[in-house]
């Protein structure tokens, strides 16, 4: 019996194979098509995001939603490959949740460049060395990055897709016992999600910055006495041993990770928008540019205030809205806003993360 399971497996293995190679091979035409029409729009995240929406809404098991998601992402990473070839930078080194986001997103068909803190990152896009950039943006425990929003405003890099990945931190070192630990190193938004743990298990260690937690990791597998947090992968990369799983504080912790480059995004029919806007310092005037928005039945899902760091006191409010700029309503909405506002920028419309 096990023998005729085997015989259907293989049987349909070269069914599956056959089907990648013509897709591939469309693919290839797909990109002579673009070549010739002076299309240089290849990647198409508004494109891709539908495609796997629309076969994640299509499955019916037993594969999860999850391992569809998996798959395809590497089908349209490959196929992709014989049409171009990407390159994205990330904040690094290897084996950060950046490093996550990144493979979620595009997939593994790709050249990775890794990036040492936020601003090379950025530099990357605005320079063309890289075609994308992924960043964190915001953790759903601790609020937003305030070097990728500065960063996000001065560089007028566009927003082309965000990925939301869980974060499960692993306090991990060189040593065996949790007694020995010292000192230790993580992203300082990583320390803030863990505060809790360390001050009730660790109380007396002394807390050091990175610039990410697998540069953390870096520095640990150097050192003794000393531990670092980050995701389990690191400890399998950099040779530590995991101490304790799940220190983080609040158990449904996920980040928001910001896809950057220098194209714009057509629509998904699942989409977010986000601007920045300065207002004259009168009573009312946000909530008259709210109910802009409101009035024309467009879902405001954040809404933060940045100091201009030009004049004490005075601020830009990012906001994030369902929809896309190339729709009638959120177009018509935001002229209003733009007319209206001191200073307005728009950001990017991309489609909304599939988790």
């Amino acid at each position: 019996m096990l023998k005729k399971f085997r015989q259907q497996i293989d049987l349909l293995d070269k069914k599956i194979l056959k089907l990648l190679s013509e897709r591939a091979t469309i693919a290839k035409d797909v990109a002579e098509y673009k070549k010739k029409s002076n299309n240089t729009n290849i990647f198409r995240p508004d494109r891709e995001s539908q495609i796997i929406k629309n076969l994640r809404a299509l499955n019916n098991g037993p594969l999860s939603s999850e391992h569809i998601h998996n798959i395809y992402r590497e089908i349209i990473s490959s196929c992709l490959s014989l049409e171009t070839n990407l390159t994205v930078s990330y904040l690094g080194p290897e084996g950060t949740y950046s490093e996550i986001a990144t493979n979620k997103f595009f997939g593994k068909s790709i050249t990775k460049n890794s990036r040492l803190n936020i601003f090379d990152v950025f530099n990357d896009v605005k320079n063309k060395t890289s075609d994308y950039g992924v960043v964190p943006v915001e953790n759903s425990n601790q609020g937003s990055i305030k070097s990728t929003l500065d960063f996000l405003i001065r560089y007028k890099t566009n927003i082309c897709g965000e990925q939301n990945i869980p974060i499960k931190h692993c306090l991990m070192s060189k040593s065996k016992s949790l007694k020995s630990i010292k000192k230790i190193y993580a992203h300082n938004q990583t320390l803030s999600q863990c505060d809790e743990w360390i001050s009730k298990n660790l109380p007396n260690v002394q807390c050091l910055s990175s610039d990410s937690n697998a540069q953390a990791a870096l520095v640990v597998k150097g050192e003794m006495n000393s531990a670092c947090i980050a995701n389990e992968k690191c400890a399998k990369l950099y040779k530590l041993n995991v101490l304790v799983r799940n220190v983080h504080d609040i158990k449904n912790n996920t980040t928001r990770f910001l896809i950057l480059g220098n194209t714009k995004v057509d629509s998904s029919n699942n989409d977010k928008t986000s601007f920045v806007m300065s207002l004259d310092n009168k009573a009312g005037s946000l909530s008259k540019a709210l109910e802009i928005l409101a009035k024309h039945k467009i879902s405001m899902t954040k809404i933060e205030s940045i100091p201009t760091k030009e004049e004490n006191w005075e601020y830009l409010f990012l906001i994030d809205i369902s929809g896309h700029i190339k729709t009638k309503k959120v177009s018509n909405a935001l002229q209003i806003i733009s007319d209206n506002s001191k200073y307005f920028q728009l950001l990017g419309s991309y489609p909304k993360s599939i988790d």
